[in-house]
């Protein structure tokens, strides 16, 4: 596995989560089920074997920051913004998923008086919000082309997964637990850098399915999860075929868009622009990373944030601080700095880390 590879796997750790927003789910009583022990590599390609499984179940998030609490608003404005991203990551959320197979899949994220709808079934998918009275209806035209590339077997791709993260982490299986009614194994990742913020990374494995049932990150210097996002109740029978059939509301204004192979072609030439030079008579702004393994600083260069509409500078001003060469925002696991100049750097770090980045 490469350089580039081995740097983005345990980055990518944080921001997943983050964009997922999370919770602790309350266990049975039998906390700690008797179970065959496993290697850290054989959990893993347990997970390897979950894909395709059929599920429904409902998943309780919430966040411990020490960013104030914004769900109380629900979703704010029409989805965009600062604002709307900040409120996917504070306070508690409810959602139901269904998942029917590799092609159809349903998520509603439950608000207050509201919900949000993500339905997928094959090529047809929605995304509606109740609350704007809004839904984008997304159809794909593209070619069944198979994908690229060796095969791996499951135990090759868990073998490759460690090699990646073995010199900035520790794997390894620790106590089991239940997990919404199901004896699940837990695979902890610890960071060995002690720049990085996050202490652990706890992954509760469904002992029988290999689907992954919760998912939690400590950070340094504490007992409780800063982030978790798991299942209170899970079934693992096929749901109605008929949940992936979304028909909008009367009233709701529809949006029709179409992705072809023309689109995908765009998209994979813009992802390779990402990790070399950009395409002649390109000159968006391309991410640099600072560093490598859990300490990775993320930054975007000079004009990548400018004045945001009014709401969404409301909600910053509040939630950010003035340092020394700009605006910043520290939680208990992830950084932000705006810099004077108009450039964010993003980690898992403390400001002064991202200060000094800045200044290099």
């Amino acid at each position: 596995m490469n350089k580039n590879t081995k740097r983005w796997i345990p980055a990518a750790v944080v921001p997943v989560v983050i964009a997922t927003a999370a919770v602790a789910i309350p266990v049975a009583a039998d906390a700690s089920p008797a179970l065959p022990e496993k290697t850290a590599s054989q959990v893993l390609q347990l997970i390897a074997t979950s894909a395709g499984t059929p599920y429904s179940g409902t998943i309780e998030q919430s966040s411990d920051l020490g960013l104030p609490d914004l769900s109380a608003f629900g979703p704010t404005g029409d989805g965009d913004g600062a604002s709307s991203a900040l409120e996917l990551v504070t306070g508690s959320h409810t959602a139901r998923v269904y998942v029917g197979g590799a092609d159809t899949q349903r998520l509603q994220v439950l608000d207050s008086f509201a919900e949000r709808d993500v339905v997928r079934n094959g090529d047809s998918v929605w995304f509606y919000d109740s609350k704007a009275k809004k839904a984008v209806h997304v159809s794909a035209d593209v070619s069944a082309e198979p994908p690229s590339g060796a095969a791996v077997t499951p135990a090759e791709a868990a073998d490759r997964l460690l090699a990646a993260v073995e010199s900035s982490t520790t794997v390894e299986v620790v106590e089991t637990a239940r997990v919404a009614g199901r004896a699940a194994y837990q695979l902890r990742l610890t960071p060995t850098d002690e720049a990085t913020l996050v202490g652990s990374v706890t992954l509760s494995v469904d002992a029988e399915t290999g689907l992954p049932l919760e998912a939690a990150i400590t950070a340094v210097g504490q007992d409780s999860p800063a982030f978790s996002v798991g299942f209170s109740a899970i079934d693992f029978s096929a749901p109605e075929a008929g949940l992936f059939d979304f028909t909008p509301p009367a009233g709701t204004d529809v949006t029709e868009k179409s992705v072809t192979d023309a689109d995908l072609a765009t998209a994979k030439a813009e992802a390779e622009a990402e990790a070399g030079a950009l395409p002649e008579g390109v000159d968006a702004p391309q991410p640099t990373v600072i560093g490598d393994g859990w300490d990775a600083i993320v930054e975007l260069p000079a004009g990548t944030y400018t004045a945001s509409p009014e709401g969404d500078a409301d909600v910053l001003a509040q939630l950010t601080d003035a340092v020394d060469g700009g605006r910043a925002i520290s939680t208990s696991l992830v950084s932000v700095l705006i810099t004077d100049d108009g450039r964010v750097l993003a980690g898992a770090v403390g400001v002064a880390a991202l200060q000094a980045a800045a200044a290099q």
